[in-house]
């Protein structure tokens, strides 16, 4: 069929519905056709709404694509408090069942919470692109419409009175109003009572077949566009990520009884299904056994050198350090490869002020890790560095430029800008990227190496992070608007291209405290360098040493353990295994705990887009594009002096 051929339109609205009742390879069919089958219910339920919002919208597509990103981010943020809430972790842990099979149920689950947080993100994005004041209302109304019905769904699902009275009473309250409104489908409210968890299963089983259609309706009216038919593939790869849920949820369903394992069923068994629909849905350590391997969240040896001497920044001391740290072991990614072409992606885009050193990589290490390289055999290195959000703010900013004011100029390597390196390139799983930097993906060893700093919401930015924009640039991905999550595009890279060999430094001017990330005038100098296989595995022993073991399940070391596997388990410590002393950590009392759970909305929903979080520019290398305006001369001194940021410090 021509999605684009307005005379098949009719088949276009049909066939996803058709497509999502046809029988899916592992998906129970068991009493689906029987009278009050709530899945065929829902079914019917949806294909009706789908069919009002058409008529709605009278023949405007932008209007029917409006409703319909709508419809998807409000059933997107249900499902993803549905299977990534409190109320089902809790339920996942009551199962009659194994240790080990309530960790596989529990990573499936969590896992398809984040498929649903990155949908929901897509649909947001695209109604936001509409930019029209009734489409952010309508937006802002079906994220609150998810996250309430999402509660209140959990609650019934999961809790009983006797438990939880109040939020019961609330819950029942909420479902009440919503049938009133017609926001609560018959099928829906019905089957909101307390449910044993195979009821849960075969509930989200309906909702899923749900999401199928309706991804699937998107997908097919985008395609009747040519200016969307990009968005089109991507709304029918979600489709298929929702037909993976359904099919996972009836490979739970299979196995339980109602919150018993049922007999002849284990840990392993569903594990290899869960495989079968998609590795992602077990931990890596599964699938080492059952699919593949990956080097990222295996752990083994993290090499942590220190010398007091390398404090003060002297390049003789960091040069000596870095040779005391990558051994023979660490270098051996360089022996693959008889002439290798390496590639560095480093930090230095967020340097303001030659006087604060602290948001970059020092120089010396760049030149001596190259110089390393080269004497291993290396016959190209290229550091890899991207334009940040700064440019548009202030003249000079392009990577070479920031480049030579720095000091990252060496004959021993080139300087890559990634912006303009890009290339199409197919990722296997997630959504948000479609491109990445060529000469990382056609390096021989390929290396990550990032600076220690704090990080306001994420905590810490460290390798892992440094791996940003090798894809879309991260401000695409931060910022209102945005289709996709900055942890998950960084991911996406990490899975495809993963780095070799992984760098720290945190030998001077380490910045800390709760805005770390922009500079500190008052920084900290631990004198130590990181170094390991498994970025993962250096990132939270690092993290552990600035006295951060648990992270914000939004931040990307927190999805990176879900990604990949927790390597802790895994892990061992070549050299000092301490907390640095003097470190301030963005958690380091209630005030600061309740600052950063508040960071990335300010940040994102107040901050002008970042124009107001800016440091204070050395206006000789970095002018201004324009005459500051009087909020920014206002808001831009007020925050630096209120966070302690951007401001060189003493020499």
């Amino acid at each position: 069929m021509d999605r684009g051929d307005p005379t098949v339109e009719h088949d276009a609205i049909e066939a996803p519905a058709e497509r999502a009742r046809a029988p899916q390879r592992g998906v129970i069919e068991r009493d689906s056709d029987a009278p009050g089958d709530p899945a065929a219910i829902m079914t019917g339920e949806i294909e009706a709404h789908l069919a009002r919002i058409r008529e709605r919208a009278r023949g405007s597509h932008r209007r029917e694509l409006e409703a319909l990103f709508a419809l998807a981010r409000e059933r997107e943020e249900l499902a993803t408090i549905g299977y990534g809430g409190p109320a089902i972790r809790e339920r996942v842990a009551t199962l009659r069942a194994d240790d080990e099979t309530r960790a596989v149920v529990d990573r499936a689950l969590r896992w398809a919470a984040r498929d649903e947080r990155t949908h929901e993100v897509l649909a947001r994005g695209l109604l936001a692109r509409t930019r029209r004041l009734r489409a952010t209302i309508v937006s802002l109304a079906a994220k609150l419409g998810g996250l309430i019905a999402g509660w209140a769904t959990a609650v019934l699902h999961h809790t009983t009175f006797a438990r939880a009275p109040l939020s019961q009473l609330i819950a029942r309250v909420i479902v009440r109003v919503g049938r009133l409104l017609g926001k609560v489908p018959d099928s829906a409210a019905t089957a909101l009572e307390h449910q044993s968890f195979s009821g849960f299963c075969r509930f989200q089983l309906g909702a899923e077949r749900t999401a199928v259609i309706s991804w699937d309706h998107i997908a097919a009216r985008l395609g009747e566009r040519p200016e969307h038919r990009a968005l089109a593939e991507v709304a029918a790869r979600i489709a298929d990520d929702e037909r993976k849920h359904e099919r996972m949820l009836s490979a739970l369903f299979e196995a339980f009884d109602g919150d018993a394992l049922r007999p002849g069923h284990s840990a392993r068994g569903l594990a290899r299904a869960l495989a079968e629909i998609d590795p992602a849905f077990v931990g890596a350590t599964t699938r080492d056994r059952l699919v593949d391997e990956h080097p990222i969240g295996r752990g083994g040896r993290v090499v942590v050198r220190e010398d007091p001497k390398a404090r003060s920044g002297d390049p003789t001391r960091l040069r000596a350090l870095l040779r005391a740290t990558l051994d023979d072991e660490l270098l051996a990614v360089m022996a693959r490869h008889p002439a290798p072409k390496v590639a560095i992606k480093t930090t230095f885009m967020m340097a303001y002020d030659r006087r604060d050193p602290s948001p970059q990589v020092d120089p010396a290490l760049l030149d001596e890790l190259a110089l390393i390289l080269r004497e291993r055999g290396a016959v190209d290195v290229a550091v890899l560095e991207a334009p940040n959000h700064y440019d548009e703010f202030f003249a000079g900013r392009t990577v070479a430029e920031v480049a030579r004011y720095v000091g990252c100029q060496s004959p021993r390597y080139r300087v890559v800008d990634t912006a303009a390196d890009q290339v199409a390139h197919a990722f296997r799983r997630g959504l948000g990227q479609d491109s990445i930097s060529r000469t990382w993906r056609e390096a021989d060893v390929r290396v990550t190496f990032g600076k220690m700093r704090t990080h306001p919401s994420m905590l810490v930015h460290l390798a892992v992070n440094a791996l940003e924009s090798l894809g879309r640039p991260c401000h695409e991905v931060l910022f209102h608007g945005r289709d996709a999550e900055l942890p998950s595009a960084l991911m996406m890279i990490v899975d495809a291209l993963p780095p070799d060999l992984a760098l720290l430094d945190a030998t001077h001017h380490v910045p800390d405290g709760l805005t770390g990330i922009l500079g500190d005038p008052h920084p900290c100098h631990p004198g130590r360098l990181y170094a390991a296989r498994d970025a993962l595995a250096l990132d939270l022993v690092a993290a552990r040493h600035m006295g951060i073991a648990r992270f914000p399940g939004d931040s990307a070391l927190a999805l990176a353990i879900d990604w990949f596997d927790d390597p802790r388990p895994r892990t061992r410590i070549d050299g000092p295994d301490a907390l640095i002393p003097g470190l301030l950590s963005p958690h380091r009392n209630d005030l600061t705990v309740l600052l950063s759970a508040l960071a990335h909305t300010v940040y994102v929903a107040g901050g002008d887009r970042g124009n107001l979080w800016v440091p204070v520019m050395d206006r000789e290398a970095f002018p201004p594009r324009r005459r500051p305006s009087l909020l920014e001369r206002t808001a831009r001194p007020t925050l630096r002096t209120l966070f302690g940021f951007g401001r060189p410090g003493p020499r």
